[in-house]
């Protein structure tokens, strides 16, 4: 091995060129991988991870790197997902990791995990906006904790499945209340009316909302006999009105509701319950 003059009296400095002739020419990479421990030379670091043949040996030197811009081009560019992910977990700001999941939309996994190490919920709300793939935009979405943000993305997002995945963030009664009786779609305002603690406003849902799934999602959490009957009596729908029945414990008010309604269906759903209790 070639040393220099400078180098020849000094063993720590010896010692790192033999290191480094190591991990540039042992052909075992088990050889260049135990070289790697002991080298922190920045430059050696972004050599061997951009050119070293053996993924494991370029996961070990990126594992090592400080320079972000270099990580990143190593999580955009580097053919084995181990290294990209190794990559992606050495980076801490939020604007580089989002630039990688744009680039990476193909690779479900590394953005995930790059999301995962977004701190910056505006970073994530501007990252919704232009990522294509829906379940990276849910990872996005269950990454940010601000409700403002949650609530905007909630009322205003054309997509149902990425409002849906929104609002089971929200905390705010008065938004999961506006959802359950407002949204567009059917799927999102059930979602919103099972987190709803206001059972009047279920109650309401229940009797008025045009869709059966979301009045039978509605009537689910329902206790008060009244409006259960009333349902009972007057919903359109036969598996809204057998939901009511399962909720009924009263059992005058079933056996009232065997005198007024003439439905065989309805009439075997309500013994049944009878002989339930």
């Amino acid at each position: 091995m070639e040393t220099t003059g400078n180098n020849s009296g000094d063993p720590a400095a010896s010692r790192q060129q033999e290191l480094i002739h190591q991990v540039f020419n042992a052909a075992d990479y088990y050889d260049r991988v135990d070289a790697l421990k002991e080298i922190d030379d920045q430059e050696v670091l972004r050599k061997v991870a951009a050119n070293d043949p053996d993924y494991y040996v370029r996961q070990t030197a990126t594992e090592k790197i400080i320079d972000e811009n270099v990580l990143m081009q190593i999580a955009l560019n580097d053919s084995d997902y181990y290294v990209r992910v190794a990559a992606v977990r050495k980076i801490s700001d939020s604007a580089t990791l989002a630039h990688i999941v744009l680039r990476s939309q193909e690779d479900y996994y590394i953005c995930k995990d790059a999301i995962a190490k977004i701190s910056d919920d505006q970073v994530l709300f501007k990252l919704i906006k232009e990522i294509t793939d829906r379940d990276i935009m849910k990872s996005a979405v269950e990454a940010i904790s601000n409700q403002e943000i949650l609530t905007h993305i909630a009322r205003t997002h054309d997509d149902f499945y990425v409002r849906s995945d929104a609002l089971k963030k929200i905390h705010d009664q008065p938004v999961l209340e506006d959802i359950a009786r407002n949204d567009e779609d059917y799927y999102v305002r059930a979602l919103a009316v099972e987190r709803v603690k206001n059972l009047d406003v279920v109650a309401g849902i229940a009797i008025n909302d045009e869709d059966y799934y979301v009045r039978n999602k509605a009537v689910g959490r329902l206790e008060n006999a009244q409006i259960l009957a009333e349902i009972v009596r007057k919903d359109v729908d036969f598996e809204v009105r057998k939901k009511a029945i399962s909720r009924l414990q009263d059992r005058d008010i079933l056996q009232q509701l065997l005198t007024e309604i003439d439905d065989h269906y309805i009439q075997r759903k309500i013994n049944s319950r009878l002989m339930g209790l």
